[in-house]
């Protein structure tokens, strides 16, 4: 089944905050990588002249990751209990369906 969905978020940090926001976005698909069927690719990527984390997740269908994210193992890798408004400073977030591309 070729891939269907993909997540993206570009979060920008508070001053001094990039590398908490790093490892904040890091942190959920790591965690998800190995338990959520049908996760194809992750990527996280850092751009510090922006002081920005870009979060790429493409998976089967939107649904394996709402799935996973809905019981109490996926809320707790994805930090819903963490309070991150010391460290983000804006977010936006992407529900993407893939068109193009190639994964190897």
């Amino acid at each position: 089944m070729e891939p269907t969905y993909t997540f993206v978020s570009v979060s920008t940090a508070k001053p001094g905050r990039l590398d908490d926001l790093v490892q904040v976005a890091k942190t959920p698909s790591e965690r998800m990588d190995g338990k959520v069927p049908g996760l194809v690719a992750r990527q996280v990527g850092v751009d510090r002249e922006r002081n920005a984390v870009v979060v790429w997740v493409t998976l089967r269908a939107k649904a394996d990751l709402y799935d996973y994210l809905a019981t109490d193992e996926g809320k707790a890798d994805h930090g819903e209990h963490l309070d991150l408004s010391g460290i983000i400073d804006t977010f936006e977030m992407y529900d993407l369906t893939p068109v193009s591309g190639r994964l190897s």
